[in-house]
């Protein structure tokens, strides 16, 4: 029974001594383990690569010693004068020598009435006149003479004075039967016919001044006062499918500004005595607001919009360079900067959008 006792005993000892060991290898292993991990990896460097030039297209940037401002704006063509003719007596109309439509000179006889009802008084009130102008030369002799008191005489003086008045009036009447243009153009309209009567005030004819015609242009509140009385401008016209060009000064500038459109009804006058521009037609006006100095113009789409500004790219020793610009006016599909570039830089104008600051180019034709 002791020896069982001591072999059991020897068994447990020897399985202490072994899982002890196992144990103790495990835990070193798993020390080993963690203290590898805990240690700094080391880095890996990988060589940069530095990225590829990009083809671009540049330009020589110049400047303009004088560029016009200009801009093109629709106008209508408006008589220099349309004057309309009235009968300033009444009467029968007795004969009209113009045709309708035919060019008529100031002075010209339009429209003759019949005198038959005024003819008779004035032979009747220059015969008074004569009868008047006896008795105050009587009157004046008598007088001279004692023989007439100054009553008599201030009397002959009234009466021919009240008789050469009506005279004036009639002879004025019987003038106006007759009646004339008033100034030279087209008789554009007769309102009335041979036989008409017609009364005091009635409107007889239209005469149309086109020898000189007026091209009215709405111009822009933020641009009118660019613009003054006698400054030239341009007037396109299409003329059996050809654009031609004319020359007209500025006339007129209203005072006052269309509420609606904020717009300033401007005349500019030109000849028109070829008959190339008739009332009612739409032409453009070509106005210059100013002439700029020395100005630097580049193509619009090379210009990049940023967050707040705009920008360009130059070339700077075959490298890419950023350029913040400030930004003037627009002609067709190019702008002018005002600051920013200079005469002499090369501008990226193709390729512009795929550089980077400090990048390296590779300026293709």
């Amino acid at each position: 029974m002791g020896n069982k006792s001591t072999k059991i005993s020897k068994a447990n000892n020897n399985w202490l001594r072994r899982n002890a060991v196992k144990a103790i290898i495990i835990l070193a292993a798993i020390g080993i383990l963690t203290a590898i991990m805990k240690m700094p990896a080391k880095k890996r460097e990988t060589p940069a690569t530095e990225a590829p030039p990009v083809n671009v297209k540049v330009m020589t940037v110049t400047a303009e010693p004088q560029l016009a401002d200009t801009f093109d704006l629709p106008a209508v063509v408006e008589p220099n004068r349309i004057v309309t003719v009235s009968a300033e007596v009444s009467g029968r109309i007795e004969r009209i020598p113009p045709e309708e439509g035919s060019k008529v000179s100031a002075g010209d006889l339009l429209i003759k009435l019949n005198t038959d009802l005024i003819r008779p008084e004035f032979e009747s009130a220059k015969a008074q006149v004569e009868r008047d102008q006896i008795e105050f030369d009587r009157m004046t002799n008598l007088a001279k003479g004692s023989a007439a008191t100054q009553r008599d005489l201030d009397n002959a003086t009234s009466q021919l004075a009240i008789s050469k008045a009506r005279l004036d009036g009639i002879r004025a009447r019987l003038e106006r039967t007759s009646i004339f243009a008033p100034n030279a153009g087209v008789l554009n309209d007769l309102l009335v016919e041979e036989g008409e009567f017609v009364d005091t005030g009635n409107p007889v004819a239209q005469v149309v001044d086109t020898d000189t015609v007026k091209v009215v242009v709405e111009i822009p509140e933020r641009d009118i006062a660019f613009f003054s009385i006698g400054e030239k401008a341009d007037i396109f016209v299409e003329t059996k499918g050809q654009t031609r060009s004319l020359a007209g000064t500025i006339s007129f500038i209203s005072e006052l500004a269309d509420p609606r459109t904020r717009t300033t009804r401007t005349e500019i006058i030109l000849d028109n005595r070829q008959r190339l521009l008739r009332s009612g037609q739409i032409v453009h006006v070509r106005l210059t607001r100013q002439i700029l100095k020395d100005a630097v113009l580049i193509p619009l789409l090379a210009v990049i919009p940023m967050e707040d500004s705009k920008a360009v790219y130059v070339v700077n020793s075959s490298q890419a360079k950023r350029r913040e610009v400030e930004l003037g006016i627009i002609r067709g599909d190019q702008i002018q900067i005002t600051s920013g570039l200079e005469p002499g830089d090369k501008l990226i104008i193709a390729g512009h959008r795929f550089v980077a600051p400090g990048q390296k180019v590779n300026i293709v034709p």
